[in-house]
């Protein structure tokens, strides 16, 4: 298990949580925190999954397809319940809009809104299940991302390969660096749509086949842990560079595929957890954070919504935010998340259990 990269998760949470009370608004935490749960969520899955998708099966992917489901749909039904009242309030007691709220939420439930380039339909119910739309395009398309990659074998040149991913970041970029704010088309188009969110979950699952084939191939750099103590601090003070530039930018600049390429050099540094840094970050409760930061991720901005209500002054307000947060994700992950995924997986379907479990490593995202 790759300790140190769970407990990422959890910071990554984080960050949304902040971006959602509004603090620190001077930088997008909360487009840097799901960027990384993107090329994360590649990463990840390539490093579990690559050995068995060499081949692909109709079994094999009925299996991923479950475990993904498994993973994610319980805890976006239970969110999607909890953020009703919210939603209802918004709707006057006719025909018409109970139409209109139905539609609405057959959208969500199916995970298709990301889909529809309105905001009042991406954003709705639990605001943050716009990604679990996009995760669930990516687990779609993952044995066949991962089969193609190894059947051409992408990384025969390691260069050759961060080349075309640097030139396709940069088209990215660039797009997103022309991008009119004003225009909620192109927004949606570069932002949401789950088929241009793919470049970010592709990118990770091609850092995750990289870094598996070095691992395993025993580079002499691998086992020197005084350059990973400097790697790893590196990793970070990039990112905190990337941060604090972003202030002098557009925000449409940054929620595109800005922090991309310091995810990627974060991400596959940590993932050797070789010094002092991810060590530190491989302690238990802090792997247990980041266990169960799905639930906090997907319950946060619904807890701080229906805070609004109470009249409790913003920093007290925010401060109690988090702590309930927390405690309802221990609870959701303790009792709901984890029972129900197991019983989808191994109880109700009678699969047999695989070797490599996901639930503490793979986002969710």
């Amino acid at each position: 298990m790759l300790h140190s990269l769970t407990s990422f998760r959890f910071v990554a949470a984080m960050m949304v949580f902040l971006y959602h009370v509004n603090l620190f608004k001077q930088f997008e935490l909360g487009t840097a925190g799901v960027q990384f749960f993107f090329v994360l969520s590649g990463f990840i899955l390539a490093y579990n999954y690559r050995s068995k998708f060499s081949q692909l099966t109709l079994n094999q992917t009925k299996k991923f397809y479950l475990a993904r489901f498994a993973k994610i749909y319980p805890v976006h039904v239970l969110t999607f319940v909890i953020s009703i009242p919210l939603v209802v309030m918004y709707f006057h007691p006719n025909g018409l809009y109970a139409v209109k709220f139905a539609v609405m939420s057959a959208i969500n439930l199916m995970l298709i809104h990301s889909f529809i380039p309105s905001q009042a339909t991406y954003f709705n119910f639990n605001g943050v299940s716009w990604t679990l739309s996009v995760e669930s395009v990516f687990y779609l398309t993952f044995p066949f991302i991962i089969w193609l990659f190894t059947k051409f074998r992408v990384t025969r040149n390691v260069l050759k390969s961060l080349i075309v991913l640097f030139a396709a970041w940069l088209i990215m970029f660039l797009l997103n660096m022309n991008l009119d704010a004003d225009n909620n088309l192109w927004v949606w188009m570069l932002h949401i749509f789950p088929i241009t969110r793919l470049f970010e979950f592709m990118t990770g699952v091609l850092l995750g086949i990289i870094f598996i084939e070095q691992s395993t191939n025993k580079l002499k750099f691998v086992n020197n842990t005084k350059l990973f103590h400097w790697l790893e601090l590196l990793s970070l003070l990039s990112f905190v560079i990337s941060l604090v530039l972003s202030k002098q930018m557009s925000p449409a600049i940054v929620r595109g595929v800005y922090f991309v390429p310091v995810w990627c050099f974060l991400i596959y540094v940590f993932a050797f957890q070789k010094g002092v840094l991810s060590k530190a970050l491989s302690n238990k409760w802090l792997v247990y954070l980041g266990e169960i930061s799905f639930s906090f991720y997907m319950i946060h901005q619904l807890v701080i919504r229906y805070s609004e209500f109470t009249g409790i002054a913003p920093v007290s307000r925010y401060v109690l935010c988090f702590i309930v947060s927390l405690v309802l994700s221990a609870l959701m992950f303790q009792y709901y998340e984890e029972p129900l995924r197991k019983k989808i997986r191994f109880g109700l379907f009678k699969t047999s259990k695989p070797s490599v479990q996901l639930s503490n490593s793979a986002m969710i995202k």
